[in-house]
């Protein structure tokens, strides 16, 4: 379960990005050097209504389904018949299909000792045997995070001496019923061995660590439509990992009320830029004060869960809809959630976007990955398959 992986280049790679509302398609060249072209970007959507947790699931696939095909037919016409064999698939899944955690293995020697790579398997091994906390039978992804020499942070530990290493794993569930489902689809669409599976708590740290935006001490707050990933990084590592049932479409859902959620969003957007009538502006202003206090209750108790032991980051990193994000900083900046902070201050957001972290990526005319799927694609180039 444990491997290191190497980079292969030179193929043709399919991406697929499963959100709790969307999907996300790309197809990328890669080459032996430098940065992988994507060459069509497919995207779909669920519409924004009630559905039980297997009805979305069953929508879900059903889209990744129709993105898939469109995006081998886009590559097939773009490219005539110079196109190459779409050779692997790639999946990043995001919650709520997935659940994460970090766990950490330690051991002292009594002298200076020579890391070995088998030192390294056992000590992430027995930081999997140590979790309580996930259904084994569902994990799909274990990986070595970050490898701690004498206490300092060593990226090629193999042939080092140590007296002490540290072992920090990232370890991921999710239900069999939605990994069956993804890998049918891209394995049948695409032609192709079953798909490489990666949480979306992987994916986003991995590519802002490569882009050097994660800080040493942050707080990353991932909202999807039907679902939010926090993430408290203390020394680089992922060490507190929670995924509250609440997201973009179902926060626009409590705003909205009655009235349509696309509405609510216009008037939101023009809130934010001072364009609404005051009428109007009175109007969505008390009904997302009314929805905040629900809000504030939800994220409040996660984040009282994660800063049980210690209190959370003051910088947080924002990954939001666009059309969302001012509100969203407003709302994480609340002197509600200072009693959480290290400082007991207000949160200090910013928000981030995947599409300003794909150094590692060129897009062809037409390709436009949102930054969901960006973040996908960066992340298979960056690890390679």
């Amino acid at each position: 379960m444990f491997r290191l992986l190497g980079k292969q280049r030179g193929k043709t790679v399919a991406v697929a990005d499963i959100g709790s509302g969307s999907v996300g398609i790309a197809i990328l060249a890669t080459t032996s050097k430098g940065p992988a072209n994507v060459v069509v970007a497919e995207h779909a959507m669920l519409p924004l209504e009630e559905r039980t947790p297997e009805a979305n699931l069953s929508g879900i696939l059903g889209k990744l389904d129709e993105g898939a095909q469109k995006a081998l037919t886009a590559y097939a016409e773009r490219s005539g018949t110079h196109s190459t064999h779409v050779s692997r698939a790639y999946a990043v899944v995001r919650a709520p299909w997935t659940r994460s955690k970090t766990m950490r293995a330690e051991h002292a020697f009594d002298a200076d000792t020579r890391i070995e790579r088998s030192m390294i398997s056992a000590l992430a091994k027995q930081a999997l045997e140590e979790d309580k906390d996930l259904d084994h039978t569902k994990i799909f992804e274990a990986s070595v995070v970050r490898v701690e020499l004498n206490g300092y942070p060593t990226a090629r530990p193999e042939g080092k001496h140590a007296k002490h290493i540290a072992v920090s794993v990232l370890l991921s569930e999710s239900d069999g019923s939605v990994r069956s489902g993804v890998t049918e689809t891209l394995s049948r669409v695409f032609a192709c061995p079953p798909p490489m599976m990666r949480s979306g708590t992987r994916a986003l740290l991995t590519v802002l660590k490569e882009n050097d935006v994660l800080k040493k001490y942050c707080f990353v707050v991932d909202i999807g439509a039907q679902a939010t990933s926090l993430v408290t990084i203390r020394k680089d590592v992922a060490t507190d990992i929670v995924h509250v049932p609440e997201g973009s479409s179902t926060i626009l859902k409590r705003i909205a009320g009655e009235k349509m959620p696309e509405e609510t969003l216009t008037m939101m957007r023009m809130l934010a830029h001072g364009q609404c009538e005051r009428d109007a502006c009175e109007a969505i202003t008390q009904a997302i004060a009314r929805a905040e206090t629900d809000l504030v209750r939800i994220f409040g108790e996660a984040m009282a869960k994660m800063a049980t032991s210690r209190r959370l980051p003051n910088d947080l990193i924002l990954f939001a809809p666009q059309d969302m994000a001012d509100w969203l900083v407003q709302f994480f900046s609340r002197i509600d959630f200072a009693q959480f902070t290290i400082t007991t201050r207000p949160f200090s957001p910013r928000v981030e976007s995947g599409k300003g972290l794909t150094g590692t990526l060129t897009f062809a005319s037409g390709a436009d990955a949102n930054s969901d799927l960006s973040i996908a694609s960066a992340l298979v180039n960056i690890e390679g398959i």
